[in-house]
């Protein structure tokens, strides 16, 4: 399975790589806007909004294309790596 990644630190880059590895996900994450934000989402099997760390126009514009595609769409309000880990697994459990 994957996931791709939007929003989140710079620095917690690799810690979102790592904890999604351990319960057996593949990830891409885009910390910052991009102009091909759209086509980045490509054929993933969900996609992880951190709100806290991307404009509300580039949340409703991924949120918009996975729905086109039917990929699930999870929202997380915080980018701590307690929250990512804890949202992740309630998805994937």
């Amino acid at each position: 399975m994957s996931i791709v990644i939007y929003g989140g630190h710079d620095r917690m880059e690799r810690i979102y790589i790592d904890e999604a590895k351990k319960i057996g996900l593949k990830a891409k994450v885009y910390t910052y806007g991009r102009n091909d934000m759209t086509k980045s989402i490509g054929k993933s099997d969900m996609v992880l909004i951190f709100t806290d760390t991307i404009s509300h126009k580039i949340a409703s514009t991924i949120s918009k294309e996975a729905k086109k595609k039917n990929i699930p769409v999870i929202v997380c309000h915080n980018s701590s790596k307690t929250s990512f880990k804890n949202t992740i697994k309630e998805f994937v459990s």
